[in-house]
C-alpha cells in the first residue's frame, strides 16, 4: 500500500527516470565487431563489475585493466564503452519540466541514483541538478539501492520522515524496499499515465 498523505518531499531516480539509459543503443555506437559487443555486454553492462562500478566498490581504470586482462576486449574498447556510456546520458524532456513544475510548486527535491563516481563527475554539472535540494550517489556513498542503509542515509542526512515523500524509480525492487521503509512510490515506467500519476499525487 502507498500512503497518500500530503507529500513535501519528491525522490528522483536518475537512470531510465531522468537520464535516457540504453544499453543497446550505446554498444551500437560502437566500432566494434558482434563479438566484441556481446562481450562488452556480457562481461561489462551485464557484470557484477558494473554494480561494483556503482556500489564503489571498484573504479574505472581496474575494470578496463581486468576486461583486457581477462577477455580479448582490448583496454581502449572498453575505455571507449565507458565513455559512450556516459555520453549517451541525455535528459528526457518531460521529466525535466516535471522537475521544474514540482521545484515551482514549492516541494524539495532529491535525487537518489546508483551511479559510479566516474560517471557521476561527467554529468554532475548538468543545469537539472540546480534542481535538487540534495543528492545522495550510491559510489560515492559506498551503498546502494535496493539496501535500506541508502534510504536512510538520505532521510536522516536530509532530515525528512518517510510519510512525507513520494520515491520515483523505474526498479521494481528499489520501489519494493521504499514502500517497505514507508516511503510512498511510482514506479516509473515513461508513460503518459506515468507522468499524470506523479502530476495528480503532487500539483
Amino acid at each position: 500500500m502507498t500512503n497518500r498523505a500530503k507529500k513535501t518531499v519528491v525522490i528522483f531516480d536518475l537512470g531510465n527516470v531522468v537520464l535516457d539509459w540504453n544499453v543497446e543503443r550505446i554498444l551500437a555506437s560502437l566500432k566494434a565487431s558482434q563479438a566484441e559487443v556481446e562481450l562488452l555486454r556480457d562481461e561489462l553492462f551485464g557484470h557484477q563489475y558494473w554494480i561494483d562500478l556503482d556500489h564503489g566498490k571498484i573504479q574505472e581504470a581496474a575494470v578496463i585493466a581486468e576486461l583486457s586482462t581477462t577477455t580479448p576486449l582490448s583496454s581502449d574498447l572498453v575505455e571507449n564503452a565507458l565513455r559512450s556510456a556516459k555520453e549517451s546520458l541525455s535528459p528526457f524532456p518531460q521529466t525535466l519540466q516535471l522537475m521544474r513544475d514540482i521545484h515551482d510548486h514549492g516541494l524539495a527535491l532529491f535525487c537518489l541514483s546508483n551511479m559510479s563516481v566516474e560517471t557521476y563527475d561527467h554529468i554532475r554539472h548538468a543545469d537539472f541538478f540546480d534542481l535538487f535540494n540534495g543528492i545522495v550517489i550510491s559510489g560515492i556513498e559506498g551503498c546502494m539501492k535496493p539496501q535500506e542503509e541508502i534510504f536512510q542515509l538520505l532521510m536522516k542526512r536530509f532530515e525528512f520522515e518517510p510519510t512525507s515523500a513520494l520515491f520515483i524509480d523505474d526498479s521494481l525492487p528499489n520501489i519494493d524496499k521504499a514502500l517497505e521503509l514507508g516511503i510512498s512510490s511510482v514506479h516509473f515506467k515513461g508513460s503518459e499515465n506515468c507522468y499524470s500519476e506523479i502530476r495528480k499525487r503532487l500539483l
